[in-house]
């Protein structure tokens, strides 16, 4: 418990004059999501640091509380843990965080004048720990503890393996909280200190420290000891300092913090929160991966149906969880850090054009699409028409109450994996331009499909369709005569900023794995890491990924509020620009990996073919950024591009 003494105090005195209110209120809430599953310990961290803000803040850094603290004691840094561990614990269940952390820690020293000591034996934090967690909305938590064998923080243990060493894995509904003694170089006992794991990677760890929560500091793991013990000792290393001087850190005591009930797997997802999805998403992958059925869209959205990714997107009035499109654009984009090809299992895709229609074979469609065992394709392009839509030769003409239609496709995924399809021809009202859109099943009676094949995103086929004369019912028209152009634009502005979600998702993971790789891989006599050049390419795409996420925030806000006129711009802008720009940051990590970068092992080519192939689907780059010149300077400017005769 190293005290720590803030250059600048902040004032703790107004909050003594406030009432003591433990009980969050709807009003005050911050966070809610009522389902019991419960998220990803590192996904709850983060979200309880995105939540903090001046006028609300959740998270109590541990120099609030040390002026709280006796002049001869220790830091507060156990309580201030145990705070910040209370609103991880709560957001990990779905729960309201506390709204008012400070006030509550008030209420703490006044019922625990002990707690001023500062210095805190292992059982005692184990009781604050119980009992921070049952404020406010209660939880049902168990604490586990182990220790190293040299603890003096304990005297019945349990300790760990002296051969295996401490647990410090990460499983959703489970918090860790390690403690680790100071000791100067000289050895001299200063005292322990408690952080949070944030996340483990390799022989590293990311904390977060209550001194400075809103950041991850990164320690190594070292492990001392002998032949018949040899982690009796573990040895937390600073990577940022490389003094002989400075204080060793020995691990002390892993308080594991467990949340009551087990993890349950339920359909309706509307009351889960995105990062209890993120964690399903992460359980369904390793699943998946286990099998060899990564990129298998028919298997995700099988299995996805239990946890309601399928439907997620979809209203509620047709079984779907209607989730926002910033919510959606989270998911999207961690989709994309496992595999593009995962753009394609999340939410309702292209099935959401779909609950337009009111036949029966429509809503037994979406109903099949929401438990996961439909899956939509959809078919615009042309041999001769690709983004341009309007140029279109596939024709509808009216047969009766039905249609008749005549045409083809290219150029179209999915369809060897789709139970349905929404089919885009010419309208049969015969004005120019103008499209209409048919839900049809993939065996529907004169549908053929026509294979071709692509260099990536092999998850799904490739091909087209042909179809002659291919009579369809009006069940399977989707709106009206004449509204596939609008259905395509509201569709395909969404659809298109969900694939840039993705695919910043998928240069986001290359970079860490960039980043892991340089720091590993050693060449003349050290880690390439120390070269400089290397660690330039990491710093300007996750920069540029990281305004192409800021902008699609705002697009997704916009879309929102049905202020597609807004969105449109932006989103066109984000298709080109970041999709460009996770390609530029997978093939710079599949550089720095060197002939290893080019194989198989890793799927760095992977991601660069697949971000080529999504360079072109759903809008190309150079398109998008025509129109993005078009809604900025004029519509001269695209008329001189796209005119007969223009250069």
């Amino acid at each position: 418990m190293i005290r720590q003494r803030p250059f600048i105090v902040i004032a703790f005195c107004f909050l003594l004059g406030l009432q003591v209110q433990s009980n969050a209120t709807g009003q005050d809430r911050i966070v809610r999501a009522g389902a019991a599953k419960h998220s990803n310990p590192s996904y709850s961290i983060t979200t309880i640091r995105d939540a903090h803000t001046d006028a609300k803040p959740v998270i109590v850094v541990q120099s609030e509380l040390d002026r709280l603290i006796d002049e001869d004691g220790g830091g507060a840094c156990p309580i201030s843990a145990a705070l910040i561990a209370m609103q991880t614990v709560k957001s990990m269940a779905g729960a309201a965080l506390h709204p008012h952390p400070h006030r509550y820690a008030l209420q703490l020293f006044q019922e625990q004048p002990e707690l001023k000591e500062g210095r805190i034996p292992n059982d005692r934090f184990v009781n604050l720990l119980k009992k921070v967690s049952a404020a406010g909305e209660k939880l049902d938590v168990d604490v586990e503890t182990v220790s190293a064998t040299n603890s003096k923080h304990t005297d019945t243990g349990p300790y760990w393996s002296q051969t295996d060493g401490p647990d410090l894995s990460l499983n959703p509904g489970e918090l860790k909280v390690l403690s680790y003694t100071v000791t100067t170089a000289n050895g001299v006992w200063l005292g322990r200190h408690f952080v949070l794991l944030k996340s483990m990677e390799g022989e590293q760890v990311r904390v977060l420290d209550p001194t400075r929560p809103f950041k991850d500091y990164q320690y190594g793991i070292r492990f001392h000891g002998d032949d018949a013990a040899p982690k009796a000792n573990v040895i937390l290393d600073n990577l940022s300092r490389n003094d002989e001087n400075e204080p060793i850190y020995e691990l002390n005591t892993v308080f594991t913090i467990k949340v009551a009930g087990a993890w349950d797997h339920m359909n309706n997802s509307s009351s889960a929160s995105v990062d209890q999805i993120k964690t399903e998403i992460d359980l369904l992958a390793k699943e998946l991966q286990a099998e060899n059925k990564l990129t298998s869209p028919k298997e995700w959205r099988r299995r996805g149906a239990r946890f309601g990714l399928p439907g997620l997107d979809l209203p509620t009035t047709v079984g779907g969880s209607d989730w926002s499109a910033e919510q959606m654009l989270e998911i999207f984009r961690h989709a994309g850090r496992y595999n593009l090809n995962l753009r394609d299992v999340v939410g309702g895709a292209h099935g959401r054009p779909a609950i337009k229609l009111e036949s029966e074979f429509a809503k037994e469609a979406i109903h099949d699409l929401i438990g996961g065992r439909a899956y939509f394709a959809v078919a615009i392009t042309e041999e001769g028409a690709g983004t341009h839509t309007k140029n279109i030769q596939s024709r509808a003409i009216r047969d009766g109450d039905g249609f008749r239609l005549t045409g083809s496709k290219l150029w179209n995924a999915r369809l060897r994996q789709a139970t349905h399809v929404v089919l885009y021809v010419q309208a049969a009202n015969g004005r120019p331009g103008k499209q209409t859109a048919f839900l049809l099943p993939i065996n529907h009676p004169g549908l053929e499909i026509v294979d071709r094949y692509a260099h990536g995103l092999t998850g799904n086929s490739f091909g087209g369709l042909n179809f002659d004369q291919m009579y369809v019912g009006p069940e399977h028209l989707i709106g009206e005569d004449g509204d596939g152009g609008d259905l395509f634009e509201e569709h395909f502005l969404y659809w298109r900023l969900m694939q840039s979600a993705a695919a910043i998702g998928c240069g986001e993971r290359a970079l860490e794995v960039m980043a892991e790789r340089i720091r590993e891989r050693e060449a003349f006599g050290g880690p390439i890491g120390r070269f400089t050049h290397l660690q330039q390419p990491i710093g300007e795409q996750l920069t540029k990924l990281r305004m192409a996420l800021a902008l699609s925030r705002e697009a997704a806000r916009y879309f929102d509020q049905g202020n597609y006129d807004a969105a449109e711009p932006l989103v066109n802008g984000i298709k080109a620009e970041g999709v460009e720009f996770a390609l530029e940051a997978c093939d710079a990590a599949m550089r720095a990996h060197g002939a290893l970068g080019y194989s198989r092992e890793v799927d760095l080519g992977d991601r660069v073919r697949d971000l080529m192939g999504l360079r072109i689907a759903d809008g190309t780059t150079d398109v998008m950024r025509m129109t993005v010149v078009r809604d900025a300077f004029g519509h001269d400017l695209w008329q001189m591009a796209i005119e007969d005769g223009g250069d």
